[in-house]
Formats: C-alpha cells, structure tokens, sequence
C-alpha cells in the first residue's frame, strides 16, 4: 500500500512537472513573440532580385534579430506614398523615390541589394541591334522603373528619342511584356530572368545583354525616411542583419534559394528557378 501510495504520488508529481515545463515553455514563446518589434516592408517587384529579403522573411531571420516584419508585394509608387504617409517603416524604391527625396528631402536610401542593373533587351528576330527600333515600340515597367530609365539610356546611345523615334509602352509585369511581344503589339521589351528563358524559348532575340555593360544603377536596394532612421534606429539595423544573413543564405544554399523563388514567384519550373538564381547570385553584394 505505502509503494502503491509512492508511486501515485510519484507520477502526480511527474505529471506536475511535465504540466510546469509546458506551462513555461508556452510562457516563454508568449514573451519571446510579444518581444519582437513589429515592422512594415515591402518589395516592389516578383522578380528573383529579392531572393535575400524573401530568404530572411522564409528562414525567420528578421525574427533571429528581434523583428516581426509584415512583407508584402506593392508597386514602388504606391509604396512610396505609403512610406511617406508613415503607413510603411521601409520599402524597395522606384524612380519616386528619387523625386520624394529631391522635393522633400524626407527619404534616404539605406542599403543596396544590387548595385547594377540586371535586364535584358529581346526583341523579335529582325531586331538585330538598337538603331533597328527607329519607328518601332518598345516595353518597360512603369514610368520612372528602372526599366524605364534603362530604356531611356540605351535609346539615347543609340542617338534615338523615346516618343519621336521609338513609341513606349508601360506594362506591369515581365510576363505582360512577354505576352505583349508574342501578339505583336511591342517589337522589343525589358524583362529579366526567367523571363528571358522563355522569350528565347519562343523564338526572341536578345538584342543588348546589360548585365554585361555593367552599367551602375541600384537596381534592388531599401529606402525609408530620415525620421524612421533617428527615430528607430535599432529596428533599421535589425533590418539590415537579417537582409545581410538573407544575402548570405541566397549566396551559399541554391536549393533553397531557389525554393524562395519558386513560392514568391509561383513557379515550379527548374529551367526557370535556374536562370533566375544563375543571373542574380553574381549581383547580390555581400555587403548591401
């Protein structure tokens, strides 16, 4: 009786300890989270140029570093006006950006994630080189997108003027541009990878590799406003660590790099995951 009294009061106080351990386990993921600094970014593009920011939000590597950050997909005008309106704490800029910074000068770039530009120019088969797009339409992103600015540039090279030489037409996606080429309605666009598989695919031209001319331009890189980086310091530089860890991780793991890619990208294509990783991971800086 008294063993059988032992033993009942042995597991009553196992059973204390095991209810204790998952009380304080729970108690402490409670804390930790309630912990964590709550943060607002976004991206401005489905493109495998933010791999590392879509790595450090995967592989909870803002979480290592103290944030809870709420990404989402949104144009850089959009998000522009929003970081501006103090609904975002930070954001990957467009061309506005550059404008809210030389009107207001409340905006400053923070890091780049690539420092180059990374598209290509395809266009149909007949369109051999620049000054073949005289009386012809050609496709970037929206007005004042890299994109944008990238045809601009290499329209001037070729001594030829957007809107009097050559008609432009802003889409919002490399496959709208794409499909735009296929139905004839543009003769050449401005798409990255894996975009340019499959317009070589379908029988495209690459008609100016610019990856190749190494032209600078921040291409992928985060901006927010001068009050957010006095006012919250620590946040701007968890930030930064967990994008810097998502750099190394995107650098050093293809396979999962290339998982990232394919969920924020909604492919499962291999040829694709592959171009797009091939043609990134030479740009990613190590530092941003």
């Amino acid at each position: 009786m008294a063993a059988g009294r032992m033993i009942k009061t042995g597991s009553r106080r196992s059973i204390s300890v095991v209810f204790g351990l998952i009380f304080w386990v729970g108690l402490a993921g409670t804390i930790q989270a309630a912990e964590l600094t709550p943060l607002k970014a976004i991206y401005n593009a489905i493109g495998g140029v933010y791999t590392p920011i879509w790595l450090a939000q995967d592989s909870e590597l803002f979480t290592k570093y103290g944030l809870a950050v709420d990404l989402k997909f949104m144009s850089p005008a959009t998000g522009t006006q929003a970081l501006l309106g103090g609904s975002l704490d930070i954001i990957t800029p467009g061309g506005e950006f550059i404008e809210a910074g030389l009107v207001s000068g409340k905006v400053v770039y923070i890091a780049g994630i690539v420092n180059r530009v990374v598209l290509s120019l395809y266009g149909k088969p007949e369109i051999r080189s620049l000054p073949d797009l005289r009386g012809k339409v050609i496709s970037a992103l929206s007005p004042g997108s890299i994109s944008d600015f990238l045809a601009r540039i290499l329209l001037q090279e070729a001594g030829l003027v957007l809107g009097r030489d050559v008609k432009i037409l802003y889409l919002k996606s490399g496959p709208e541009i794409l499909a735009a080429l296929t139905k004839g309605t543009i003769d050449a666009g401005i798409i990255s990878a894996p975009m340019t598989l499959k317009a070589r695919q379908a029988g495209f031209k690459e008609v100016v590799n610019v990856p190749e001319r190494n032209i600078p331009m921040m291409q992928a890189a985060l901006g927010t406003t001068r009050d957010f980086v006095r006012e919250h310091p620590d946040r701007v530089r968890a930030f930064l660590q967990g994008t810097i860890a998502g750099v190394k991780l995107a650098r050093s793991n293809a396979a999962e790099a290339k998982r990232v890619i394919g969920k924020y990208t909604k492919t499962s294509d291999q040829e694709d995951l592959e171009e797009t990783y091939q043609t990134f991971v030479k740009v990613w800086e190590r530092v941003p």
